[in-house]
């Protein structure tokens, strides 16, 4: 039997909050160019040649590792309903107004949502952004195939989009959004949506 693969033109991205029901942004595509980790990077072992072989000696600055932000991409078009103002606002309040509103609905950050797994194997709770303004929210694709049984996908918590590296490019039949985001939860597969609402 052979094997039906997912394509980029059945695949579906979401931006969503962290309320209750939370709440979501759906992404058309433009060049289905999403680019990102498959898992959270895991820093080298630092190690210390000794006489005999070598040790560990964790720095004090090693643990920074795991909290570091990894960068994905992706792009879309500007569209008149969605990848226009609620795509922009849902891109982690650019504007940093007091209530942070995507299309009727108030969203809240996902940041400080979730952990980090330490090199001894705890768990440390993420911890919110310094800038009270500054937000967070999850990013969800999911590719599926009309004739598969099944979708995959991946899932990137607590993700900010830095507003300097949102890039709007204009041609004469189309404007393009090209999008660059920074995510400093967990990265994991997933098979369906988070449960939500489209805002």
């Amino acid at each position: 039997m052979p094997r039906i693969t997912f394509t980029g033109r059945e695949g579906e991205l979401r931006l969503v909050n962290a309320g209750t029901p939370r709440n979501y942004v759906k992404v058309i595509f433009a060049s289905m160019d999403f680019s990102g980790a498959s898992a959270r990077p895991r820093p080298p072992d630092p190690i210390e040649l000794v006489e005999g072989g070598y040790q560990h000696t964790a720095s004090g600055n090693y643990e920074e590792e795991f909290f570091n932000p990894v960068d994905f991409s992706f792009s879309c078009q500007v569209d008149e309903r969605t990848n226009s103002w609620k795509l922009r606002d849902a891109m982690c309040n650019p504007d940093m107004d007091s209530s942070w509103r995507v299309g009727n609905d108030v969203w809240s950050s996902t940041k400080g949502k979730g952990s980090v797994i330490l090199p001894d194997g705890t768990f440390v709770a993420t911890k919110p952004f310094y800038y009270t303004r500054k937000v967070a929210v999850d990013t969800e694709i999911l590719w599926t195939n009309a004739q598969a049984g099944s979708a995959w996908g991946m899932q990137y918590s607590e993700c900010y989009y830095p507003p300097e590296d949102q890039h709007i490019r204009e041609s004469p039949d189309s404007i393009e959004l090209t999008v660059r985001g920074l995510c400093y939860g967990d990265i994991r597969a997933i098979g369906a949506f988070s449960a939500g609402n489209e805002s």
